[in-house]
């Protein structure tokens, strides 16, 4: 019996085996070191979404890459979807491997992708109590509510009189001269502030300058539409409203992780009208506005009064 040719044929298959399983080991390093690309003739510019018709074949990475093996978005299923419709937060060279610090942080970078063309995204500040115990989520509707002071209808001054005459308005201008038989002067055009104020002074001729000056502004007030008295009134500004983010997350999923799961604002999408509708109300509502979280399938909208001591 050859030995040396048996010791040969077993030292061949021992070889033969190791080189299987580090050739199959090198082929899982490199699968896990799968990276994903832009096309060589595609650039991404800041705020562009990223679509997977701008990537190439994943690039494999070595291991001795380190540091930018984890800095670089992994060609994986999880990442692929995580990479879909993002946006870039700065330009992207053409042919560049994708890195994470190119992208928006959290799931914020889906967020321009999600609002629909001629509405605005707005964010505001809640609690976990205007936010009903942080139960409003990313796809949530919600009624936005809040308490304010409101002005009342301002007063009209009171009506002047005819002097010695009670409940007798003025004469005209030109009235009392055309009762005389006179010729009748042209009439002066006079603005309803100066008519009132010159109603006024026919029926207080001793009225002093501060009283002038106080009446002067009612009567402007009252022309404006402005008054200094108000009443405090709780209001539904808007109702049936997306909410597009909490915090930083931009899905229901992304909402309950322990990062995001209490969050200090809201972002909803609604029009540039009702965007400012919304500012002015959080400025006279001293920062507070509540949401009320609506069944996904009522999208109804109640002709609704607004709520005062006198409506309770």
């Amino acid at each position: 019996m050859n030995w040396k040719l048996i010791a040969a044929v077993i030292v061949g298959l021992i070889t033969g085996v190791l080189l299987y399983f580090w050739t199959e080991s090198v082929k899982n390093e490199q699968t896990a070191y799968a990276f994903m690309r832009l096309q060589p003739d595609r650039k991404v510019t800041r705020g562009q979404a990223i679509t997977p018709d701008m990537l190439a074949e994943p690039v494999m990475l070595p291991e001795s890459f380190g540091a930018l093996a984890k800095l670089a978005v992994p060609a994986a299923s999880a990442y692929q979807e995580w990479l879909k419709d993002r946006t870039a937060a700065a330009d992207i060279p053409a042919g560049s491997v994708l890195l994470f610090q190119y992208f928006d942080d959290a799931d914020g970078g889906r967020l321009t992708t999600m609002i629909a063309p001629g509405k605005r995204a707005l964010t505001l500040p809640v609690n976990a109590a205007a936010a009903v115990g942080h139960f409003v989520e990313p796809g949530s509707y919600v009624d936005i509510i809040g308490t304010v002071d409101e002005p009342v209808e301002p007063v009209a001054p009171p009506a002047a009189t005819q002097p010695g005459v009670p409940g007798q308005a003025p004469a005209a201008p030109g009235q009392a001269a055309a009762a005389a038989g006179q010729p009748q002067a042209p009439a002066q055009p006079a603005s309803p502030v100066e008519q009132m104020l010159k109603n006024y002074l026919t029926q207080y001729p001793g009225a002093d300058e501060n009283d002038v000056n106080a009446y002067r502004k009612q009567a402007q007030d009252y022309k404006l539409g402005i008054s200094s008295r108000t009443r405090v009134v709780t209001r539904t500004f808007l109702q049936n409203v997306k909410v597009l983010a909490v915090g930083a997350a931009t899905t229901a999923e992304g909402a309950i992780t322990k990062a995001n799961s209490t969050y200090n604002n809201v972002t909803v999408e609604v029009t540039p009208s009702e965007a400012e509708m919304l500012i002015f109300a959080l400025g006279q509502s001293n920062g507070s506005l509540n949401m009320v979280l609506r069944n996904p399938a009522d999208n109804s909208v109640e002709d609704l009064p607004s709520i005062n001591w006198t409506r309770m």
